[in-house]
């Protein structure tokens, strides 16, 4: 797999340069919209919660910037009463997985956070988008976190 391509059309700033094209790897939820980027910015770090907005997509042959959805049910009390967290016996939507094998979730806030998938069980995962493969990052990585398969 590899990312998808965009460009950026939005005023140049110290993450992001007009015209300039970037990888971008998610498109996920934002406050209830699915139309947050996380995207490698000028400094080479992936970042979220770009606004889609701002980009037009190049290039996404593997489909990294779809809008496929699984269903899944937090099975850990763990979260529970956690700011943004998961409520345990409740359905969420998961979006895709990093490269350490977390699972990008909508939680409560009503935004995507990566959890560890053991915290679930999968109801329904059309796409195969929970499939344990590389998206080429880890959110919580650094500089070095393109990883070639």
């Amino acid at each position: 797999m590899k990312p998808a391509i965009v460009e950026y059309k939005g005023i140049s700033n110290e993450k992001f340069t007009a015209g300039k094209r970037y990888e971008a790897f998610f498109l996920e939820y934002w406050e209830g919209v699915r139309n947050s980027l996380h995207v490698r910015g000028n400094d080479g770090r992936v970042t979220d919660f770009h606004p889609f907005e701002d980009f037009i997509v190049i290039a996404d042959d593997d489909n990294l910037l779809n809008s496929y959805e699984a269903r899944i049910r937090c099975v850990t009390h763990r979260l529970d009463g956690l700011i943004g967290g998961l409520t345990y016996g409740e359905e969420y939507k998961a979006i895709g997985r990093d490269k350490a094998g977390l699972f990008l979730v909508k939680d409560d806030s009503a935004c995507c956070y990566f959890y560890d998938p053991s915290d679930f069980i999968i109801l329904d995962g059309p796409h195969g988008i929970l499939a344990k493969r590389s998206v080429y990052y880890s959110y919580h990585g650094g500089d070095d976190e393109v990883r070639k398969n």
